[in-house]
């Protein structure tokens, strides 16, 4: 017969192991692969170790589970063995609680009732939560314990995961694949929002993060450069009207069409036609009249409308293109986009050096600014300081589109939220440029898009 002191000792010895499968559970499913292999990389063996568990699931999740049970049933026997010696240790006890006839299911009754807030409390949920705040460090330092227990139940393991096989095959003629442990995209937008309000990155870092995983999400005719706003060369144009262009629209780079605007052929650069023409010693009034066709770079990368805008980026990069020509379904011209554009998306908007500081959007006084209207919606809930449900449109301009139902007047005002939203500028129906001014008394919010009407 066991001692008491020994069964007590062998009690706390089982809780205790229960404990370390637990942590280890914990520990190897919450650490951090990365850091792992890091460390891997750098020769740590006990990294070397996780990362191995990592490799063999099934092994790892069989030593637990194994082991798990073999020391819950082997707790609850001892734990049986001691009830049992104590009450009939104790026969004026017995005879008050239990019948004779019914001692061996009162032992089984009371067991369960004392032993499962032990198992609980010391063998699963404090290890759990002691663990979770640092498993790397807990990980790092089972590894080698958990090696060797799983090496001694590996005999036992492999025979279950065999048997368990075979039942499965049973019903599934092909090998269940293992779950892999994916990252999604949402899980990156989450976790650089928590990173950021910890303060562990700069908060112009984790927008830059953001912007950039949303740009999986965006297409690129939210961002393209309409086909009314390009400013182009006809194919027979001589180098004065190059630079005539160049020098007006503050671009480097400009598209080069055939007969037609949206007929695109190629595009030119002033700064490698001067580079070109260098060699020509050509007198000032030569230069000027010097067509430009023969310096057309033809590598043109066409796209459809509904391509993604990180899809649309690689793509320029492998192509080394710096420009796209945006179609709709029927294959014509509807806009373009450079390299530039599709940077803006996650720097934010890169003025040229003729651009004003103050063109994109220019406070007034309090409670009052002007934007562009290809302001993005993203950039003006910032200053607007509320949340804009949009709805089939990207921009300042297609807010005021939506709130008016039409291409509305210059100075024609409509109610928003908490503002008053003047159109000030339409170039060719388009609205080139508004005025946002606040309400008084009323509340900031998310502003719910619907037409309000005129106001008076």
């Amino acid at each position: 017969m066991l001692t008491l002191f020994l069964q007590i000792l062998l009690i706390v010895l089982g809780l205790a192991i229960m404990a370390f499968f637990s942590a280890s559970e914990m520990a190897f499913t919450s650490a951090s692969r990365i850091y792992m292999r890091e460390l891997a990389a750098k020769g740590n063996s006990a990294a070397r170790r996780v990362c191995r568990f990592f490799e063999q699931g099934e092994r790892f999740l069989g030593t637990v589970l194994v082991g798990t049970n073999l020391t819950n049933v082997s707790l609850a026997t001892i734990a049986q063995v001691f009830l049992l010696q104590f009450l009939l240790s104790q026969p004026v006890l017995t005879k008050l609680i239990l019948e004779p006839e019914g001692l061996g299911l009162g032992v089984e009754l009371l067991t369960t009732i004392l032993l499962t807030p032990l198992v609980l409390i010391f063998g699963e949920i404090l290890p759990k939560a002691v663990t979770r705040n640092h498993a790397d460090g807990f990980a790092l330092r089972m590894a080698a314990p958990m090696q060797f227990v799983s090496k001694l139940l590996q005999p036992i393991t492999n025979s279950l995961t065999a048997a368990s096989m075979r039942l499965t095959s049973l019903f599934y003629r092909e090998r269940l694949p293992l779950p892999e442990t994916t990252i999604t995209r949402e899980d990156l937008k989450t976790i650089t929002a928590l990173v950021a309000e910890q303060g562990l990155v700069a908060g112009g870092v984790a927008e830059m993060l953001q912007m950039t995983l949303e740009m999986h999400e965006k297409t690129i005719d939210s961002i393209m450069v309409p086909l009314v706003e390009i400013r182009s060369l006809p194919y027979t144009a001589s180098f004065a009207e190059l630079e005539r262009m160049t020098a007006e629209s503050g671009f480097t780079r400009l598209p080069v069409y055939d007969k037609r605007i949206d007929d695109i052929i190629g595009m030119l650069s002033l700064r490698e036609v001067l580079a070109a023409v260098k060699k020509l010693n050509l007198t000032e009034q030569e230069l000027q009249k010097m067509p430009v066709a023969p310096y057309v770079e033809h590598n043109l990368l066409f796209v459809p409308e509904s391509k993604a805008a990180s899809e649309l980026l690689f793509e320029l990069r492998e192509h080394e293109c710096p420009m796209a020509i945006v179609v709709d379904e029927y294959g014509g011209m509807i806009g373009l986009l450079t390299i530039s554009d599709l940077a803006e998306q996650v720097v934010g908007s890169i003025r040229g050096e003729r651009e004003e500081k103050d063109e994109h959007f220019r406070r007034m006084d309090a409670g009052c600014f002007e934007c562009d209207g290809r302001m993005e919606i993203r950039e003006l809930e910032k200053y607007l300081g509320l949340r804009i449900e949009n709805d089939g449109f990207e921009t300042a301009a297609g807010l005021l589109l939506k709130l008016a139902g039409r291409i509305p007047k210059v100075g024609e005002t409509f109610s928003f939220g908490n503002f008053i939203v003047t159109a000030l500028e339409l170039k060719r129906h388009r609205i080139s440029r508004l005025r946002f001014q606040t309400h008084k008394h009323k509340d900031h919010g998310t502003a719910m898009l619907h037409r309000q009407g005129k106001t008076k």
